[in-house]
């Protein structure tokens, strides 16, 4: 049996939708099973995604250097 769960946020911006997905992240509370909650709290405040202009393979790179 598994479990999976989305979060979707909006903003007028997204600045603003970065914020509030930041704050859905920490308040979100999993309990009993590993999630990828925090690589995902990592990517909210990675310059390089903030800035936008990502492609499908941004995850694939920003992995790849953070395990040097």
């Amino acid at each position: 049996s598994s479990v999976s769960g989305k979060f979707f946020v909006y903003g007028a911006t997204r600045v603003k939708a970065m914020a509030r997905m930041r704050t859905a992240l920490a308040e979100v509370v999993v309990e009993g099973i590993k999630t990828n909650g925090p690589l995902h709290q990592e990517l909210m405040v990675d310059a390089g995604f903030a800035e936008g202009g990502t492609n499908i393979h941004y995850l694939e790179h920003w992995l790849s250097q953070r395990k040097r």
